[in-house]
């Protein structure tokens, strides 16, 4: 990957991470300033269930957080577009679409496959094994009974 590609990335993400933590702190904001003892039991009703979502939210900004902090850890390492699994690049359209991923298109062909086959016949007694040819690429696989 070029250095020029590894700054624009670190630049997204440092950007994305900034606006989460803004994010993150205008709710806290917002919650310490909605604090009332004197509702009745819809408004009680209503609040918690803006308390239920404002939760969710921040628990996918958290863990969008920590998806930011670990590619930044990569492109610390030299380790940013490798698959985890197979070890090859990824393409940069794909990184370009999905800055945060860790595995290659191959690689998620491959477990989309067993997980769609896997959630339509919960009964499937298979294990998934994965062949490894001479330049690394992982789209070979087979199954083990």
């Amino acid at each position: 990957m070029r250095k020029t590609d590894l700054v624009k990335f670190r630049r997204i993400f440092t950007e994305q991470r900034d606006q989460i933590m803004m994010n993150v702190s205008k709710m806290i904001g917002e919650e310490l300033g909605k604090r009332s003892d004197d509702k009745d039991e819809v408004d009680q009703a209503n609040a918690d269930i803006e308390q239920s979502m404002r939760l969710q939210l921040k628990n996918r900004e958290t863990f969008a957080l920590k998806r930011i902090d670990d590619a930044l850890k990569r492109l610390d390492e030299g380790t940013y577009g490798l698959c985890e699994s197979c070890e090859e690049f990824i393409e940069i359209r794909r990184l370009q679409a999905r800055p945060t991923t860790t595995l290659c298109i191959s690689t998620c062909s491959v477990l989309l496959f067993f997980n769609q086959r896997l959630f339509r016949n919960i009964r499937c007694n298979f294990s998934i094994g994965i062949a490894y040819s001479p330049s690394g690429s992982c789209c070979n696989w087979f199954v083990l009974s």
